[in-house]
């Protein structure tokens, strides 16, 4: 296990925490075993759905580590960030599984691009978010300017990322940026219930959703359908030649829960 991520299994569901004191800032290292403790994650069929959170109340995450970054110089620019990218998710293009941000403090730079690669958010209600790269000379491209703006409104997130200004949670909430938003102290129950129904779904139905919408977003719809159509989504065709595709009608006719096995 590593130190700065802590991993918690609580049956089908998957907890990592950033334990990187005093900001769970992101350095080569974090990223990487953030990175690693995913694709554990991925490849684990017992487990159906991930939470990440930050340890601490004041920050999810302060993002890059700049202190290092400077250390670095131009170095940074070679830094392996492991499987998943910068700050562990933010290009992992291979994620079929849901991953839940519980965003438990500030949640700054990099930490924002972590939450924006996520599937569901739910946020405590003392969240603040800030975009501070181009005050630091450098541009938001671990995902912030790319995510951003297909989320919020275009204006409110080129000002957002234009000019650095800090966000509550109340503000961008409305626009769909976090699912809920909750007290502190429901935080993790919250961001559990999520989890664990998600984890009574079909697990290859959950993938294939995942993948399909991954796979078909940048598509017109008709041209959607037919490369669905044409079965060129793995996952969906996974999904279609198992035994619980069966299982769901199967047990809904027989008046019972479903028990799906991924298979």
């Amino acid at each position: 296990m590593s130190k700065l991520i802590r991993i918690e299994r609580r049956g089908p569901v998957l907890e990592l925490t950033v334990d990187r004191p005093k900001a769970n800032a992101f350095d080569g290292p974090t990223s990487k075993a953030l990175g690693e403790a995913l694709v554990a994650y991925q490849q684990d069929d017992g487990l159906r759905c991930a939470i990440i959170t930050g340890a601490g109340e004041k920050f999810f995450s302060g993002g890059w580590d700049l202190k290092v970054a400077a250390e670095l110089g131009l170095d940074e620019l070679n830094v392996d960030y492991g499987p998943g990218g910068f700050a562990g998710l933010t290009e992992m293009w291979t994620m079929r599984k849901p991953v839940v941000a519980a965003l438990n403090g500030m949640t700054i730079g990099g930490g924002w691009e972590l939450a924006l690669a996520c599937d569901i958010v739910i946020a405590a209600d003392h969240v603040r978010f800030w975009m501070p790269e181009v005050q630091r000379g450098i541009i938001a491209d671990g995902g912030g300017v790319i995510r951003l703006p297909r989320l919020l409104p275009y204006y409110l997130a080129m000002e957002i990322l234009l000019t650095c200004r800090w966000v509550e949670v109340a503000e961008v909430a409305p626009h769909g940026m976090v699912n809920r938003v909750v007290p502190k102290d429901k935080l993790m129950d919250t961001a559990r219930d999520y989890a664990n129904l998600i984890a009574k779904g079909a697990p290859l139905a959950v993938q294939a959703t995942k993948a399909v919408w991954q796979q078909t977003s940048h598509l017109p719809v008709p041209d959607a359908f037919a490369k669905v159509r044409r079965r060129e989504i793995p996952e969906h065709n996974r999904m279609q030649q198992s035994d619980d595709y069966l299982e769901g009608p199967r047990a809904f006719s027989e008046g019972r829960d479903p028990v799906y096995k991924g298979r």
